[in-house]
């Protein structure tokens, strides 16, 4: 697995100081958990977003601070709810020796053959599994082939992804997770009134009348 680090700084602006922080291309970031103190750092915001978009939430990187060194996966990214632009970042601190648990986002690939027949289409039931392993054993993404999907009663689940050795699944491996479901026809629409033809409904009002 590639080795992710981010570089970090000691984090001194608090509050409305880090929209400062933020125009100066430095975004605020926190490393917390497994027994340690709370850690409030900044690091550069353009290699940070690099970073993120290769580790994911299913990575573990190390947060560098001086000679000191944080072991670490992504907890929770903070976005601009409108620019999307990175506001903020939460890393959790991990032992390499004991096991996580990760939703591991799933990646279809493959042409499903049942999906061919008029009426089918292939439905995506899950995008990510819950798995537990040690966090160097931990897959960045795991691949569904629907090329298995060959009628429209094939369905694949969650026991039957493959998984890399030392990951175990957490999701019900009963659980669906791709299938090809057909449509139902449309319903036979009412049959139009012929020409001189009056609705009984009409017809009943001219009598009265």
């Amino acid at each position: 697995m590639e080795q992710y680090t981010v570089e970090a700084a000691t984090r001194t602006a608090m509050g409305k100081k880090n929209k400062a922080l933020r125009r100066a291309g430095i975004t605020p970031i926190h490393v917390y958990g497994h027994g340690t103190e709370p850690l409030t750092l900044q690091a550069e915001t353009l290699p940070l977003i690099h970073t993120l978009e290769s580790v994911g939430y299913t990575t573990p990187l190390t947060v560098k601070v001086g000679a000191d060194e944080h072991f670490v996966m992504v907890d929770v990214i903070q976005r601009h709810p409108v620019t999307e632009r990175l506001l903020h970042v939460d890393f959790h601190q991990i032992s390499r020796t004991e096991k996580v648990q990760a939703a591991i986002p799933l990646h279809f690939e493959g042409e499903a053959r049942g999906a061919r027949q008029e009426g089918a289409t292939v439905t995506e039931d899950l995008h990510e599994l819950e798995v537990e392993a040690l966090p160097m054993d931990l897959p960045h993404v795991l691949t569904v082939d629907l090329g298995v999907l060959e009628d429209e009663e094939s369905q694949i689940l969650a026991g039957q992804i493959s998984l890399p050795t030392g990951v175990t699944l957490l999701t019900d491996p009963e659980h669906v997770v791709a299938r090809i479901v057909m449509r139902h026809a449309e319903e036979e629409a009412e049959p139009a009134v012929a020409a001189g033809d009056v609705p009984a409904a009409t017809a009943k009002k001219e009598e009265e009348d």
